[in-house]
Parts: structure tokens; C-alpha cells; sequence
């Protein structure tokens, strides 16, 4: 027998606390849309499991590290038992220290608690359910940023049709993922109780310094509608460390917050869909692990080498922001040349979830998903931890703003391979304890 459970917290930062995710320092000037975090408990009597959606442009170990103490202390659930996922929103709280941005401690310690006080609250409101587990598809909205150029150097956002280096284009550099996953809970009565979606899209739509979950409140708002305005919406971010929703093989615009709603329209329809077709399942194994992998910080590259051409993260004024993040970077690797971080597996009967925290290429996504042994596998990154971009190998030596130096860009080129094989491992835990 399966027992779910679902709760929510508002997350939203007061007006003007620092908003993350940019080069100069912006302040929320107000809320086009409030901020949540969102949990579902999943539990079959011998496992549980916890799958946490916030809305926060990462999730810092620190972060991580508070709520899961609290969690421990108010629940019977383990750590290894909680996903705790950002959804990357460029428009949320002051939760990260890098480039020109500055965490509020106090917010931290807020959002923390609200991820406790969530989980607790689901594991309390656990009903007997069935769950389904299903996918849908969507190519129209998300599209890989790093293209290879005429020299033979990738950059990422080129420019689009009519710009200055557009016509230098030969050919997008990385794949996309247009896999919409979804997880759907059912009552007794056969109405859906709740949601889990995951989506590998950067979440940099709406822009601008009101607060508002991105994308993945429009696909909350029309799935309520679908489904009834109380229906709880879980989201977590695929991945996608090279991929947005900015088509630079096309003339229009793809920002704003029609293109956002527009999004989440064609994503709840494909969860829609998905949740029509899922096998419904009154039991279900569920199994966890988590493996700490040990990563490498870079030996700093040459500044002038590693600097793009141009595209994202070229321009002058960012010069000595770069200077500065190196500055950082050589100071944390001569305290520690490693850093230690989690690789979580979650099994729900068919579905297989690993994560890490990274913004994690989507070749790299998809490499684990074909080799993984589940029949349904989500990748889910910036979860648990937060350690930067993690680039391809090739993206290291052909260039591009992700490889950059930064406290968001920090790992040696071996990075993304280890992650890769420690998922495909800690996956393999999971699925062999009941599947060997």
C-alpha cells in the first residue's frame, strides 16, 4: 500500500532583499508571483521518500545542511530519504554568494525551515494513494545556448538573426532533453491529488526584479486549473547547464512573462497528457541512497584564454567581476584542491531519480538516462548541494561563458564524467536492492 502526502510554504523574500543570478546587484522591487517551496512525501510502509521542490536559484549545502538537521529532528525520515531541489528561478531569494550577489543568512535560515515545517507536514498528512509515473514531450521551448562558430570555438548566445556574429554560426554545439517527467498521485476516489514534474530548462524567462517562480508558475497555475486551484505542484529542474528557452536561430523573442505563461501552457499540457496515459500503481518499491563523490577544484586557466570572444559573459564590464571570482576560486582550492558533495538515488517502483548540484550539461543528462537500468530515469540537478556549472569536457577546451572561472564555475574538467558514473552507480544500488 502506497501513502502520499503533500504540503507547501511561501518562500517569498521581502522587497528589497537581493535577487541571485546576474552580474550587477539587483534588489526585488516587489512580487509578480510568490515564491514557494513544494513537498510530496511518498511512503509504502517499508521506504519513504521526500521530494522537495523550492523556488531558488540554487540550493547552497549550507541551506541543505540546516533543513535536513530539522527534518531529522520532526520526522522519522532519513537524509538520504530527501530530495531537496532548486528550480533556478533568476527572480527568487538571496540564497547564493557569487558573481555580484550576496546571501541573506537570515533568508536561508527562513527557507530552511519552511523545507522542515513542509516535510513534516506532508509525512502528517500521508492518505492512501496510488501513484502513476509517466513522460510527455515538448521540442518547442527549450534549446541548447553553445553553438560552434566558423574558427571552430563554441560560443554561448551567439546573437540571433540580423546581429553581428550570427552569420559565423555552423551548427548547435549540445542536445536538448524535451522530456516532460511527471510523477501523479491519485486518491481513493480517483481524484489527482498532486503532481511532480521535472523539466531540463533554464529557469531566465521572465527577467526582471519582481520575484516570481519563472515558467514553473504558469505550469502550477494550469494544472490547477485543470485539476482543481488546491492541486500541489512539485518542480525540479532536469538537465539543462546549457540549455534555455532562447531560440538564436530565430528572429523573436522568447523572454518575458507571455513567454513564460505560454511555457507553462504547453508543459501542463503535456503533463496533462502524460498523467492520462501513466499505469496506476497501489504499490511500489522505493529505495534511497546517497554517495559523496569527491571532486577536484580547478587549477586556474589562463584568464585571457579562457575569456569568450564574444556572447554571454564577454563583456568588458564583467572584467573585473571575472577578476575577482579568481581571486576567490585560487583562495578556495589552496584551503581544499577537493570538495566533497552528494549523489542521491531515489527508486519509485518504476522510476529511477538521481541528482546533484550542479548545472549540469544536458549530454551529460542524457548519457545517464540511456545507461540507466530503470524504465523511467529523471536526472535532476541542483539538488542537495550547490558546486557550479559542470560543462562537458569539450565545452572545457572549445570555450563559451559556462567553462568560465567562477565561484559558478569551479570544477576540473573531470568533474562531469565522475558524476556521471557515480549516478550510474548509486542508480544501480537502488535498483539492485530489490531488482538483483
Amino acid at each position: 500500500m502506497i501513502r502520499t502526502g503533500f504540503a507547501s510554504r511561501d518562500i517569498t523574500a521581502p522587497v528589497g532583499a537581493e535577487i541571485p543570478g546576474s552580474f550587477v546587484r539587483r534588489f526585488n522591487k516587489g512580487v509578480l508571483h510568490p515564491l514557494e517551496v513544494s513537498t510530496a512525501v511518498i511512503d509504502n510502509g517499508d521506504g519513504a521518500v521526500a521530494l522537495v521542490g523550492v523556488d531558488a536559484l540554487f540550493v547552497p549545502g549550507d541551506l541543505v545542511r540546516i533543513a535536513l538537521d530539522v527534518i531529522e529532528s520532526r520526522t522519522d525520515l532519513r537524509r538520504d530519504q530527501v530530495l531537496i531541489g532548486a528550480s533556478h528561478t533568476h527572480c527568487g531569494g538571496p540564497v547564493f554568494d557569487g558573481l555580484a550577489s550576496r546571501a541573506d543568512p537570515a533568508y536561508v535560515e527562513s527557507v530552511a525551515e519552511a523545507i522542515a515545517s513542509a516535510v513534516a507536514e506532508a509525512q502528517g498528512a500521508m492518505e492512501e494513494s496510488e501513484i502513476g509515473i509517466g513522460l510527455g514531450q515538448e521540442v518547442g521551448i527549450s534549446f541548447n545556448r553553445r553553438f560552434l562558430m566558423t574558427d571552430g570555438t563554441e560560443i554561448t548566445h551567439p546573437g540571433k538573426p540580423g546581429t553581428e556574429h550570427h552569420d559565423e554560426i555552423v551548427a548547435v554545439a549540445g542536445p536538448i532533453d524535451p522530456t516532460v517527467d511527471v510523477l501523479a498521485v491519485r486518491n481513493a476516489r480517483g481524484e489527482v491529488t498532486g503532481i511532480v514534474v521535472c523539466f531540463a530548462c533554464h529557469s531566465t524567462v521572465v527577467g526582471g526584479d519582481l520575484q516570481t517562480p519563472d515558467y514553473a508558475h504558469y505550469l502550477r497555475m494550469r494544472l490547477r486549473g485543470h485539476f482543481g486551484d488546491d492541486l500541489p505542484v512539485v518542480f525540479l529542474l532536469g538537465a539543462c547547464g546549457d540549455v534555455t528557452q532562447v531560440d538564436n536561430m530565430s528572429e523573436g523573442s522568447e523572454s518575458g512573462g507571455d513567454h513564460a505563461e505560454l511555457m507553462g501552457q504547453w508543459l501542463a499540457g503535456e503533463a496533462r497528457r502524460a498523467v492520462d496515459l501513466v499505469d496506476w500503481l497501489d504499490d511500489a518499491a522505493i529505495e534511497s541512497s546517497v554517495v559523496m563523490e569527491t571532486l577536484s577544484v580547478r587549477e586556474l586557466p589562463d584568464a585571457d584564454a579562457e575569456r569568450p570572444a564574444f556572447g554571454l559573459g564577454s563583456a568588458p564590464e564583467y572584467e573585473p567581476v571575472y577578476a575577482n571570482e579568481r581571486l576567490l576560486v585560487e583562495e578556495m582550492r589552496g584551503a581544499n584542491p577537493t570538495v566533497e558533495t552528494p549523489i542521491q538515488a531515489l527508486r519509485i517502483g518504476p522510476l529511477g531519480i538521481v541528482t546533484n548540484g550542479s548545472e549540469f550539461f544536458c549530454e551529460y543528462g542524457l548519457r545517464i538516462k540511456r545507461a540507466s537500468p530503470f524504465s523511467f530515469t529523471w536526472v535532476v540537478s541542483l539538488a542537495n548541494d550547490y558546486i557550479g556549472y559542470v560543462p562537458t569536457a569539450q565545452a572545457f577546451v572549445s570555450g563559451g561563458y559556462e567553462p568560465r572561472t567562477a565561484r559558478s564555475s569551479f570544477l576540473a574538467i573531470d568533474a562531469g564524467q565522475k558524476i556521471v558514473t557515480g549516478s550510474l552507480g548509486v542508480l544501480g544500488e537502488v535498483w539492485g536492492r530489490v531488482s538483483g
